[in-house]
């Protein structure tokens, strides 16, 4: 029997040179023979004084961060680190390992240390240094320590400034952090630089303009992916039961997931046949156990790659294939680049078009995206009735808080905003210093998510005369506790122009009126396209001065916020069958746009 490429190579072990030995273990590696090319170099090592051996030694460190034997590739890459410290490679890697481990102030020091090496005659290369920093810069927003990660970003960019990945992360990180504003002058980076390196969703935040928008999302699509489209689906089906197939890695106790377990429920299984291609990591809650009930079939694709779901699905005969991802994190077009499915839409994982040419369409509805700013979307609208965000039953029972224990006075007007930071921006904070300002033993009620945007905003406060009991920050809790923090607030100020999405939902269940402010890109509409399915509309405005005003008005009239809540009681027993309007409704205009396919 003829020998393969692979074991001929394994029947002459003995290399004299270190470039036959790599030759050969890519070979094998390209088999997927791992372990046989980490033996052939320990084989080698055992015998070899060659003065590149700390070549070899890092290969085994890399082979061995591959297969995910930390331990071991730690020993390799400090043993490199011993015959040549000033591979600052090796460096890099063992950094990434300790982080892996949960060692991450060891890590930092190590990328600290190359970073410092460069600063030495012969020392560290330009590009070994960048990659350091960018990892520290990464880190450090993982751990929320904004201040040090704009830091690293900045000394990164100061040696190379087309970086448009890292400038997307520093402007992000300085959303997060409240900095405003947030594009800050930095040498050799120009606005445009900037505007063209913002992404999709820091832009959601940052700009009401739909034109803006899709630029934004166009550039950040021309530059991250790569897919060649191909179509694994070349035709329609012609199913008794139309299969829809949802694609997500959000299927738990997510801001997404959680706006979708009634919404799947009201499918009628008659007609259609749900399917899930699940990547969501697994949290053990009931609510998960609920929604992956709702799924006549769920397809595990954690480990497949994009072209292994794509043949699944196509394989599967699904008609039509729903991302809930978007331009969001955790997303992967891949799969839909590859049209494994006659009809492609994408619905709730991103409020904006996504620029991508291989979605058909994008469920919506024609208070969120009327008309004439649907131009402005790659995505044709799927229009819906209704608001396109379900509202779901919450059968949970709140613990009912008091003021006293957050130090609320009994006559204080308490305003709540918990909505994510990094969509609080300058002329939103300076709408409710203003309120602050104007209504009356007024207090507004913010998440302490971060030591660094807390400080931030405690100090901007304090620039605009606002007095220190006026500004409450809590830290995060679960997600009843803060259903319970809602449900004794006054009011809840909605952000703009990124509004809130599933907190907005959370906020209508607890009862709790919302002012809003409805702009000219889907994301401001959000909050205004459920309260219009609610009839009220008396609480959107459309510029911020009307909604200063609004806020300030209710403040000053209890009787009229005991008639919202009160109208919204009564809505809220109705929320069932507007759930299962809602998805009717799908299912009526997916049947519709099959027929015209």
């Amino acid at each position: 029997m003829k020998k393969t490429a692979a074991q001929q190579e394994t029947a002459h072990p003995d290399f004299a040179r270190l470039d036959e030995l790599i030759q050969h273990t890519h070979i094998l590696q390209d088999a997927g023979r791992l372990q046989d090319a980490l033996d052939a170099y320990e084989k080698w090592l055992s015998t070899s004084d060659a003065p590149n051996k700390y070549v070899a030694i890092f290969n085994c460190g890399s082979l061995l961060q591959t297969m995910g034997q930390l331990t071991q590739a730690e020993a390799k890459y400090r043993e490199c680190l011993v015959v040549h410290p000033q591979l600052a490679q090796a460096a890099i890697n063992l950094g990434l390992v300790l982080e892996k481990q949960g060692r991450a102030e060891e890590a930092l020091q190590l990328w600290a240390q190359v970073v410092s090496q460069g600063l030495l005659a012969n020392g560290t290369d330009k590009d070994m240094q960048v990659m350091a920093l960018n990892h520290m810069g990464r880190l450090y927003e993982n751990q929320k320590k904004y201040d040090l990660s704009e830091q690293a970003l900045i000394q990164s960019l100061s040696i190379h400034p087309k970086q448009p990945g890292v400038l997307q992360h520093w402007i992000h990180i300085r959303q997060k952090a409240c900095k405003w504003p947030v594009y800050l002058p930095l040498p050799h980076i120009s606005t445009n630089d900037m505007l063209m390196s913002t992404s999709p969703l820091a832009m959601l935040s940052l700009n009401d303009d739909p034109a803006l928008q899709l630029l934004c999302a166009h550039t950040f699509v021309e530059r991250t992916y790569s897919f060649k489209q191909e179509h694994l689906c070349t035709s329609s089906y012609k199913h008794r039961q139309v299969r829809i197939g949802y694609v997500s890695g959000d299927l738990c106790t997510h801001a997404v997931g959680l706006l979708l377990a009634d919404f799947l429920e009201a499918h009628d299984h008659e007609k259609f046949e749900i399917h899930a291609y699940d990547f969501s990591p697994d949290d053990h809650t009931a609510y998960q156990a609920r929604l992956r009930a709702t799924f006549d079939h769920r397809h595990l694709i954690h480990h497949m790659d994009d072209r292994a779901v794509a043949k699944k699905i196509a394989d599967d005969e699904i008609d039509v294939l729903i991302d809930l991802h978007g331009l969001s994190s955790g997303a992967r077009p891949g799969i839909f680049a590859l049209h494994p499915a006659p009809l492609q839409g994408t619905y709730l994982g991103f409020i904006g078009t996504t620029a991508m040419p291989w979605f058909d369409f994008v469920i919506t509805d024609r208070y969120a995206l009327p008309e004439e700013l649907a131009t402005y979307y790659v995505e044709k609208p799927l229009y819906l009735d209704g608001s396109f965000i379900p509202l779901n039953r919450d059968d949970n029972l709140l613990r009912v808080a008091s003021r006293h224990e957050f130090g609320f006075s009994e006559d204080a007007f308490i305003m709540a905003a918990f909505g994510n930071v990094y969509k609080i921006n300058d002329a939103l904070f300076t709408a409710w210093t203003n309120i602050l300002k104007r209504a009356p033993n007024s207090v507004l009620w913010l998440v302490d998510d971060n030591d660094i945007t807390t400080r931030e905003l405690k100090h901007k406060a304090t620039l605009c005369g606002i007095a220190e009991h006026q500004l409450v920050f809590s830290p995060r809790v679960t997600h009843s506790e803060y259903q319970s923090r809602i449900k004794l607030a006054d009011v809840f100020l909605d952000s703009f122009p990124y509004n809130c999405g599933s907190t907005t939902r959370d906020v209508i269940n607890c009862g709790t009126p919302i002012v809003t402010c409805s702009g000219k890109t889907m994301v401001s509409r959000m909050t205004g396209s459920i309260l219009n399915s609610l009839d009220l509309n008396n609480l959107i405005t459309d510029n911020m001065a009307a909604y200063e005003n609004l806020v300030v008005e209710l403040s000053q009239q209890p009787d009229a916020i005991k008639k919202i809540k009160n109208v919204l009681a009564v809505k809220l027993d109705s929320k069932s069958a507007r759930t299962k309007k809602l998805t009717h409704s799908f299912e009526k205009a997916l049947l519709e746009k099959i027929k015209n396919k």
